[in-house]
């Protein structure tokens, strides 16, 4: 039988791109940090995030019906750490530059790109939901840079290849 551990170990020698998962509700903004997104279709244009359901964020997202994939650049280490609580003092958008685009969630201004979403289907999986989100705005803005990776409990970042 295969344990969390197990599991873990494994997905530690998968490396993926860090991202600040944002929503928000009339009465409250908030955001984590993930590894779990993917995109899923190209038409219509979908991705998904997988949230586990003890956070804080799960039953905003619920609540709201979007939620905002802002992929991260090196230079965005503290907001990734803030943003997974390793700093449960500080308010996680403190200081963070962000606007609204088509849903309302959070878009982080420094991001790398982003994908704004509204949920089209949410899948019960155990500790976790699958999110599937239509993107209903996008962008790159910060073309050129390179994003914040994750691997074997690492931040890492790229360099340069072939």
């Amino acid at each position: 039988m295969v344990t969390p551990d197990d599991l873990k170990a494994v997905m530690r020698n998968w490396a993926s791109t860090v991202t600040v998962v944002t929503t928000r509700t009339s009465e409250k903004m908030h955001g984590l940090t993930a590894t779990a997104f993917s995109s899923l279709t190209l038409d219509p244009p979908e991705v998904f995030v997988s949230i586990t359901k003890r956070t804080i964020t799960h039953p905003l997202i619920e609540q709201s019906g979007i939620f905002c994939v802002n992929l991260l650049t090196p230079e965005m280490q503290h907001v990734s750490d803030r943003f997974a609580g390793r700093f449960p003092n500080e308010e996680r958008f403190a200081g963070v530059s962000y606007r609204f685009e088509v849903t309302g969630a959070p878009v982080l201004n420094d991001a790398l790109a982003f994908l704004d979403c509204r949920v089209e289907k949410a899948l019960d999986t155990g500790d976790h939901t699958i999110f599937i989100g239509r993107v209903l705005a996008s962008g790159v803005q910060k073309p050129g840079q390179t994003p914040l990776l994750y691997f074997q409990g690492r931040y890492r970042y790229l360099g340069e290849c072939c």
